[in-house]
């Protein structure tokens, strides 16, 4: 029989410090043995530390979004397993190895490791499952080439059957993270993109392009001359593509 992981039970256990919330908004993320001297690792993500108002309001709502991607998602390879919700404010996920790929190096991630985030985000998809929260530190790779996606807690579960509004919304979350996957293959392996992936690139969903646009028009009119148009940001990852072809 496994050992059942309650509240009493996980604070008697040692944990090691992965992420301590820099802000009210964040979870604080532990890594300790789970089940003990079993030389495996659990990682447990809690909001215990942040206030009461936001704890009610948001914060156990994203652990209870992101509890339930995770077991649609359960037996996709990539994506961390749910091991145990010891209370509200906290849950506990199977610890993966693996280093954020904000701190790779642009050139040192192969095109396989790309091809490999690609197919978590269309076996997700298929399900009904968007990750909504795609960037380079929510992916964990390996030196020997082991994905992982983390963070699901702004995950949208929509299901395999939809219709109308749900269905347009699934749509348009979904393009969100199709852009989001050829945003990271354009930095780290600009080759390697598909025509759907240069075509998200270049417009986005209408979504994207509604508030990138209204954001874009504000940050102007407050004189803010560096920003950018989805227009003149398409063309620079156009660029960025042109230029790799050539190397």
């Amino acid at each position: 029989m496994k050992p059942q992981l309650t509240r009493r039970r996980l604070e008697t256990l040692p944990r090691e410090a992965l992420h301590i919330a820099r802000n009210a908004t964040k979870a604080d993320v532990y890594r300790f043995e789970w089940p003990p001297d079993s030389s495996r690792f659990a990682v447990l993500k809690e909001m215990r530390a942040r206030p009461l108002w936001y704890r009610v309001l948001a914060g156990r709502w994203f652990l209870r979004r992101e509890q339930r991607a995770l077991r649609a998602l359960k037996d996709i390879e990539g994506v961390p397993r749910v091991i145990a919700r010891p209370d509200a404010d906290s849950i506990v996920m199977e610890w993966r190895a693996g280093t954020p790929l904000m701190e790779w190096e642009d050139g040192a991630v192969s095109p396989q490791s790309l091809e490999k985030v690609a197919r978590i985000i269309a076996q997700s998809h298929a399900r009904g499952v968007v990750h909504g929260d795609l960037h380079r530190s929510n992916v964990l790779l390996t030196p020997d080439g082991d994905v992982t996606l983390i963070d699901w807690a702004t995950a949208g579960v929509f299901g395999p059957r939809r219709g109308g509004a749900k269905n347009w919304t699934f749509e348009e979350w979904r393009a969100l993270d199709v852009r989001a996957l050829a945003k990271l293959k354009a930095r780290h392996a600009p080759m390697g993109l598909s025509e759907t992936e240069l075509a998200a690139l270049s417009s986005g969903s209408k979504l994207y392009r509604l508030v990138r646009g209204a954001g874009f028009k504000i940050r102007r009119l407050f004189g803010h001359r560096k920003a950018k148009s989805p227009d003149e940001t398409a063309a620079q990852y156009r660029r960025l593509m042109e230029e790799a072809s050539l190397d």
